[in-house]
């Protein structure tokens, strides 16, 4: 099938077949043979001797990262070794550094609008090939390099390579940094350690089969679809919904599944999310969606501008300039620049009417943050604004969406919308720590995984 994924903005010919593909965490021959066999080897052989950990761990994510794409590990190397060479050496200036760091990002992710601008072709091997989790481990190097606790002590090249390729979160994150590496190298999984694992990649499993991807056959009738003009308030209202808690439960999905496997590995890796839509203003929202990205842009763009220790005039300019790069990160298309127009907006507000302090309420924040995922999921901008002016709608007859998502929505899609309403007010994940549960929750979460289709997760692409 496809790599095509439900906000997909630049073409691509990629193709996997999703069961059986390594790189899919979800996949049949990552949670039945890569991963245990990897495990096991790593506690009957490596768990104990630090250096032999290090090695083991960074060949098996060689491997893992091999099979998706030989070549393209070369690129992890690269930044191994040009990080390695930089901080020996201050051969090149911080600016030229970063710009050779983020020159593979550049190339497989941005290189197309100057093919198009001069009239040329996008040449295959790019096209073909964007290396899945480019984005973070190339933003992990960066970081790595920028870490004052670095400076306690230089790891080697081949330890800069394996903290990079580590295969849990090499792919969407949460990027770490070095200091949660060098104690989970130190680190041996205990019993507690172990249960919280198989727990998160558990819960991670069943938010991506049983939500996320229930969630996304409503997204996918709208990419499938050819003329969304006359689109009423019905589909509108869906679309958002639907979206809305299908990128929060396959984001956080893939991330309860790497601290899962962190965990089982000795390494725990940081919360990238805390129940992200009780927020009540949009700066609270940062403080708790994507939590590691957010940290990223603010110590290395935001607070090098000047932060909040500036003038109000410099603090807005400093808020859009971080806006504009995460939006950039995520994609150069209209659509992603028109959504990180929107939250610069929204936070530009907040902060100039104190928004956040007189009018702070979880409804009404949560409604703003659901139409700014519109132009995540949208084909174009185009249809953004059809999807918007479509909740002023109240004409269904002519709306051709309605008639395919009214007869494709099921009692499976009922149930699950129930479930994210009451996610809103309740911890339905919340597990109790013991053996008996998790064994159970694993049960649930392969047979859920045996008896269901294999998506890729949308931040993939990023």
């Amino acid at each position: 099938m496809n790599f095509y994924l439900p906000n997909q903005k630049v073409e691509t010919n990629r193709t996997y077949n999703t069961k059986f593909n390594t790189m899919l965490l979800t996949s049949y021959s990552f949670l039945f043979f890569f991963f245990p066999i990897s495990l096991l080897g790593y506690f009957l052989f490596f768990e104990k001797n630090l250096k032999s950990k290090i090695i083991y761990l960074g060949f098996v994510s060689s491997y893992f990262y091999f099979l998706d794409n030989g070549p393209l590990l070369l690129i992890l190397i690269f930044l191994a070794f040009l990080t390695k060479i930089q901080i020996e050496t201050k051969i090149f200036n911080n600016f030229f550094y970063v710009s050779l760091s983020l020159t593979p990002l550049i190339v497989f992710k941005y290189s197309y609008i100057l093919f198009s601008l001069f009239g040329f072709e996008t040449p295959i091997f790019i096209k073909n090939n964007f290396p899945i989790g480019l984005s973070f481990f190339t933003f992990q190097a960066i970081a790595y390099y920028f870490d004052k606790n670095r400076l306690q002590k230089n790891e080697s090249t081949f330890e800069i390579f394996t903290f990079l390729a580590f295969f849990p979160q090499l792919l969407a994150g949460p990027i770490v940094d070095i200091s949660t590496f060098r104690n989970g190298i130190k680190n041996i999984a205990t019993k507690e350690d172990i249960q919280s694992g198989i727990r998160r990649l558990s819960v991670g499993l069943l938010k991506k089969f049983l939500i996320a991807d229930t969630l996304a056959e409503i997204t996918t009738i709208y990419i499938n679809s050819t003329n969304i003009e006359n689109i009423s308030f019905f589909s509108s209202f869906l679309l958002i919904f639907s979206y809305t808690f299908q990128i929060y439960f396959d984001f956080s999905g893939y991330c309860d599944i790497a601290i899962g496997l962190g965990y089982l590995f000795g390494f725990k890796l940081p919360e990238n999310f805390n129940r992200p839509y009780l927020s009540k203003s949009f700066q609270e929202f940062w403080q708790r969606w994507h939590i590691t990205l957010s940290k990223f842009f603010k110590d290395h763009v935001y607070i090098p501008l000047g932060g909040n220790r500036v003038t109000k005039l410099k603090v807005y300019r400093n808020l859009w300039i971080t806006f504009f790069c995460t939006a950039l990160w995520h994609g150069s298309s209209l659509t992603f620049l028109f959504w990180g127009f929107l939250h610069g907006l929204f936070m530009t507000i907040e902060k100039i009417f104190n928004f956040n302090k007189l009018f702070s309420n979880r409804f009404v924040t949560l409604m703003l943050i659901g139409l700014t995922w519109v132009p995540f999921f949208a084909k174009n901008l185009g249809d953004v604004f059809y999807i918007y002016f479509g909740l002023f709608n109240f004409d269904f007859h002519n709306d051709y969406l309605a008639t395919l998502i009214s007869q494709n929505i099921d009692f499976r899609y009922i149930v699950v919308s129930i479930i994210c309403i009451f996610s809103l007010r309740f911890n339905i994940f919340r597990i109790p720590n013991s053996q008996t549960a998790s064994a159970l929750l694993l049960l649930i979460a392969i047979v859920t995984v045996l008896s269901s289709s294999v998506d890729p997760f949308i931040y993939f692409k990023f």
